[in-house]
């Protein structure tokens, strides 16, 4: 909703609420229909009041699939859902009362999650019209050795490595990744041995291990605020100047810990 309606983390909660206001009276038909969608979106930006933020579940989910049917009769529209696997109950029946429900107008649902999901919901997707399963399966050892071999480019790992690696990746491709910006971060040709644990959790651990002291705190100061945080706030948290953390900050993103 806030990417639909163009609404900023840094905007005020009346700007963001003026947003959206626009936004569903664009999208939707009726003044007293958009209204109606209007005051129950209000509570996914954190707009609401009390009175707002509570009512009963299934007119919310009604009042949020008229808004994206709206948008949908508008052009065809897709929703991506990432790490399913990490959402709330509300999220998950949200999803699927909107699959349920919308058939008019041109929508494609698309989801994300990792087999975890699958044992809170063991029919996710399954009973459903026009729902179509795609399991990933793991990597094999050949596979997983030519994505290291491709990401690694001209170096190479000792064979005793490769096979510890390709043992703890079990056909991971996030794993081998993380592998590999480790790797280049400490120069695969080091005589220091490359340590190789045996998660992804770890991986990524063993990565900020490797990090100046001085990035590592900008990436917990970061880490408060949140996946999407911004330049002011990170300085008012650690107290460093803007310029320098810029700096910082530069650095992280080469190393692909940050997006811009």
């Amino acid at each position: 909703v806030k990417a639909q309606a163009g609404i900023l983390e840094s905007d005020s909660a009346e700007e963001a609420g003026d947003k959206l206001c626009r936004e569903v009276a664009d999208a939707v038909h009726g003044e007293e229909d958009a209204r109606w969608v209007e005051q129950r979106l209000r509570p996914l930006l954190g707009l609401a009041g009390p009175d707002e933020a509570h009512g009963e579940r299934r007119e919310h989910f009604a009042a949020w699939r008229r808004f994206v049917e709206s948008l949908a009769d508008q052009s065809p529209l897709v929703l991506v859902f990432e790490d399913l696997h990490w959402a709330d109950e509300g999220l998950l029946e949200f999803v699927d009362h909107l699959v349920d429900w919308v058939t008019e107008v041109p929508l494609l649902v698309v989801c994300t999650a990792r087999p975890e999901l699958l044992a809170r919901r063991a029919d996710w997707g399954g009973s459903k019209p026009n729902a179509t399963t795609i399991s990933l399966s793991p990597l094999s050892d050949d596979e997983t050795e030519a994505l290291l071999d491709e990401l690694l480019e001209q170096a190479e790992l000792p064979i005793e490595l490769t096979s510890t690696l390709l043992a703890r990746a079990g056909g991971n491709a996030l794993y081998a990744e993380e592998f590999v910006r480790m790797a280049a971060e400490r120069g695969v040709s080091s005589d220091e041995e490359l340590p190789v644990p045996g998660s992804v959790q770890g991986m990524v651990a063993a990565r900020l291990d490797t990090l100046p002291p001085e990035e590592k705190a900008v990436l917990q100061d970061a880490a408060v605020i949140g996946r999407v945080f911004w330049l002011g706030a990170v300085a008012h948290l650690s107290g460093t100047p803007k310029r320098s953390l810029e700096d910082l900050l530069r650095s992280l993103e080469r190393k692909q810990f940050v997006v811009r």
